[in-house]
């Protein structure tokens, strides 16, 4: 009887231990078929208290904080990517600048490639061929503080420059100072550099 007991007891540990393997493996776990997508619009961080942005809270996008220059938040956007609001065109003197789920790459992803919703990142919205609307990331975007140059930088303003263009620069989104944009060679904004918190 105690023999059966221990085996039973065993029978159940390891069946146990499998659900939880499987669960555990099953977490984040993307198939590598090719999505279908037609592009993505990723709302990213913007602006600065000496550099501030021009929007209001009707119009700056959900999920995104938009603070003072003095830190204070104002107010959390609320006009969705999927379904953009109808808002007054006009600068709200109190917003400086914006806190969003993603803060770094293109605000535009177009072509999308292989991205799929599982593994598009999450804070972007992504819509098929024809336009409409099919769903939100899933996985969290990797950042690493790297000092790599990023080829896909053609210039850069700052704030301290009198936003003059700098050329041939050695710079990636992550290593940017504050309040500096980095442009791509087409024009458009790579991304701004946001302020560097201390981990000592």
């Amino acid at each position: 009887m105690a023999l059966y007991k221990v085996s039973f007891l065993a029978h159940l540990l390891f069946l146990g231990m499998f659900i939880l393997v499987s669960r555990v493996e099953h977490v984040n776990a993307c198939t590598k078929e090719c999505g279908n997508l037609g592009y993505g619009i990723c709302p990213g961080s913007e602006g600065s208290p000496k550099n501030p942005i021009c929007t209001n809270c009707c119009s700056g996008y959900k999920g995104c904080n938009y603070y003072n220059a003095n830190g204070t938040f104002i107010c959390e956007g609320t006009s969705d990517p999927k379904n953009p609001n109808t808002c007054p065109l006009y600068c709200d003197p109190q917003i400086a600048y914006s806190k969003c789920p993603r803060s770094e790459g293109k605000t535009i992803i177009y072509p999308t490639g292989c991205t799929t919703c599982c593994t598009g990142y999450k804070g972007c919205y992504y819509f098929g061929q024809e336009g409409e609307f099919v769903c939100e990331g899933e996985s969290i975007e990797p950042k690493g503080c790297t000092q790599e140059c990023d080829p896909r930088v053609a210039y850069m303003t700052c704030p301290s420059s009198g936003l003059a263009k700098l050329n041939e620069v050695c710079v990636n989104c992550y290593t940017a100072g504050e309040g500096c944009k980095l442009y791509e060679h087409d024009g458009s904004l790579l991304c701004t550099g946001e302020p560097q918190t201390s981990t000592a």
